[in-house]
């Protein structure tokens, strides 16, 4: 059942064809918590309650999430070396589109299977670019890992990357767009996550 839960969550994003001070890192679970809190707040209010509001939920669930995450530094990790190869208006529309895509499917992954969870937060390890943030989804019959990595921005912690049960997100990005760039083209690639964008607002 954890199996196809997560195969789920990775589904529904992916459905298209330096160490810093102590006094610092202390502030990286608060962030990850206050964003998991909010969306659980969105899901769960009574005035917002059934399908009638879910484009209410949506919108907020959508809001939150483009206020939490660095979208640029994750656009350039989605396509690690092909970033450099490609023209830089190229790289202006991919950063827009990966933008766009990702608050879509991560808001239709919140909607559709977080709750009201209860989240076990195991606390926080250092890394060369910022902190990992680690987190248990805890249910009846299953744990499922989730692990965050933030990275401060403007004095701020903002989520560059989320590993659901090892899985990270943006390099399964990555994996996918690198195979569309070695088969065909940018272009191609830019054309796909355009309709792949208008899917999703649909």
């Amino acid at each position: 059942m954890r199996l196809l839960v997560v195969l789920g969550i990775i589904c529904s994003l992916l459905s298209w064809g330096g160490v810093f001070q102590p006094a610092q890192a202390s502030e990286a679970s608060p962030m990850v918590k206050a964003v998991l809190d909010r969306a659980m707040e969105i899901q769960t209010r009574p005035d917002l309650a059934g399908e009638n509001h879910r484009p209410e939920r949506r919108r907020l669930i959508r809001q939150l999430i483009l206020e939490s995450f660095v979208f640029a530094e994750m656009s350039r990790d989605a396509l690690k070396d092909n970033w450099d190869r490609i023209a830089p208006g190229q790289r202006s529309e991919f950063q827009r589109l990966f933008s766009e895509l990702f608050q879509d499917s991560y808001t239709r992954m919140v909607l559709n299977f977080l709750q009201q969870e209860t989240i076990d937060y195991k606390g926080e390890t250092a890394e060369s670019s910022g902190m990992l943030v680690k987190t248990v989804i805890l249910r009846a019959n299953e744990h499922i890992p989730v692990d965050y990595h933030v990275v401060q921005k403007g004095g701020r912690w903002l989520i560059r990357d989320v590993e659901i049960d090892g899985v990270s997100i943006v390099e399964n990005y990555r994996s996918t767009f690198g195979q569309v760039i070695r088969t065909s083209s940018v272009d191609n690639l830019l054309k796909k996550m355009r309709l792949q964008s208008q899917v999703l607002r649909d």
